[in-house]
C-alpha cells in the first residue's frame, strides 16, 4: 500500500516525508509520534532538542535512515531538552501541544526550520500550522505535558543518551551525529 492513503486511521497521517517514498508519519493524540510503519519490528529512538544546532540535520535524515531499512525500522521522537538551551523545553512543549491536535509533524518541520523559539515565535509557528490556537496555548502551558517530557529527558538519561541528538536502539544508546551511513551501521550492528 502507498503511504498516502485516501482514509488514515484517526491521528494518522500516512503522507510521505521529505521526498523519500513510503515513509509514513503518525501522530497520536497521545503517545509517542513516530515515523515508518506502525508494525515495524525495530525502533529507533530519537531525542531531539529543537534549540540543539544539530539536531536539525539528523531529523531530516530520518526518513532516508527508515527507507533504507525497507519497513524493517520506525522511529520514535521524544525530547531531551538540555538545560544549557533555555528555549528546548519551550520548543518540546509546544511540539506536543500541536501534536494533541493531530499535527506533531506539521510543527516540527516548522521547529525544524524556525531561528526563533520565544513564546510569540512558537505561536506564530501554530498558526502557520493551522492549530487551534486556544487549544494550542492550553496545551502549551499544561504542567502535565511538560513532565511527560521531563520523563522523556531522564530516559535519555537513564539510557545513556545525555546529549542531543540522541539515539536508542535494543539498549544502545549513540549521542551526537556524524552522517546517515554512521546512523544505518549503528542500527545495523544492533538490530535483534
Amino acid at each position: 500500500a502507498s503511504a498516502t492513503q485516501e482514509n488514515p486511521p484517526p491521528g494518522h497521517e500516512t503522507s510521505p516525508v521529505a521526498a523519500v517514498p513510503d515513509v509514513e508519519r503518525h501522530s497520536p493524540g497521545t503517545g509517542v509520534p513516530f515515523l515508518g510503519k506502525a508494525e515495524a519490528k525495530q525502533t529507533l529512538t530519537f531525542f531531539i532538542d529543537y534549540q540543539c544546532p544539530v539536531c536539525p540535520r539528523a531529523a531530516r535524515e530520518m526518513p532516508a535512515l527508515i527507507a533504507s531499512f525497507g519497513g524493517l525500522l520506525k522511529v520514535e521522537i521524544k525530547h531531551n531538552p538540555l538545560a544549557m538551551h533555555r528555549q528546548a523545553l519551550d520548543a518540546a512543549a509546544a511540539s506536543r501541544a500541536a501534536q494533541r491536535q493531530g499535527k506533531f509533524w506539521e510543527y516540527h518541520d516548522l521547529l525544524l526550520d524556525s531561528r526563533r523559539l520565544d513564546r510569540d515565535a512558537l505561536l506564530a509557528l501554530a498558526d502557520r500550522a493551522g492549530l487551534s490556537r486556544e487549544a494550542f496555548q492550553k496545551d502549551f502551558d499544561d504542567a502535565g505535558l511538560r513532565q511527560e517530557i521531563m520523563e522523556e529527558a531522564r530516559e535519555a538519561e537513564r539510557a545513556g543518551a545525555i546529549g542531543t541528538p540522541g539515539f536508542l536502539i535494543n539498549g544502545h544508546a549513540e549521542t551526537g551525529w556524524a552522517s546517515l551511513s554512521w546512523l544505518q551501521s549503528v542500527v545495523r550492528s544492533h538490530l535483534k
